[in-house]
């Protein structure tokens, strides 16, 4: 899609005030003069008929600038990290709630939890009349405000993860046993578990290396 394209789609829209995906690229080139009052813009490329998002949220007009709105709808069912979804949520909320007081930036629209799922908006106030310098404030901010939850997320990892090892007897073998393990196994995931500690046991040994095993996120493991 090109800025011509583009600017044709939201014209189009300036009566129906729809959502409009428009790719990162073409931003850039657009302005709030091209956003159609109650039009809004989500951001991502189609692939096989079906939107890829870059960011949760849209892009919209409010008094001659762009502002962000950004929306996290997710559910308990779908959610994989060892920080449960109400406490990774809670801290982004909570992020938000301070810098609305300290910096006026951001507003927290909406809170709802209901059990099995958790929705949750905040306008994002950008300053900016160009699209894209306008997404890429709102995509930084959003970073800054998950900073906390991540890191929360990520230390809790690495405490189940480490946990996990002692509870399957990590650290229990010397090293010539765990290379007769890694030998002998049976499957690939015993040979793999195996080798995983003997990796990571030789890596202990060299001073400033610290290794934590397995860690689980919200979308896999590593």
């Amino acid at each position: 899609m090109n800025t011509a394209e583009a600017k044709a789609i939201l014209q189009a829209t300036a009566d129906d005030e729809d959502t409009v995906a428009l790719p990162p690229e073409v931003l850039a080139e657009l302005t709030v003069d091209d956003l159609p009052d109650g039009a809004s813009v989500e951001v991502g490329v189609y692939k096989d008929n079906v939107l890829h998002v870059e960011w949760e949220g849209r892009l919209v007009k409010v008094a001659g600038q762009v502002v962000g709105e950004a929306e996290y709808i997710w559910t308990r069912k779908y959610w994989y990290s060892p920080l449960g979804l109400e406490y990774y949520l809670d801290l982004v909320r909570r992020a938000v709630e301070s810098r609305q007081k300290e910096r006026g930036d951001v507003e927290l629209t909406h809170f709802e939890d209901d059990g099995a799922f958790i929705q949750m908006t905040f306008s994002v106030g950008t300053g900016e009349e160009n699209l894209g310098r306008a997404y890429g404030r709102v995509r930084s901010i959003c970073r800054e405000l998950e900073e906390a939850a991540e890191d929360a997320a990520d230390q809790v990892g690495k405490l189940v993860a480490s946990l996990a090892s002692r509870a399957s007897g990590w650290g229990s073998r010397d090293l010539g046993s765990l290379v007769l393990d890694v030998e002998r196994a049976s499957t690939p995931d015993e040979r793999g578990r195996s080798l995983e500690e003997l990796v990571s046991r030789l890596f202990e040994t060299v001073p400033g290396f610290t290794v934590t095993g397995r860690i689980r996120t919200a979308t896999e493991e590593y």
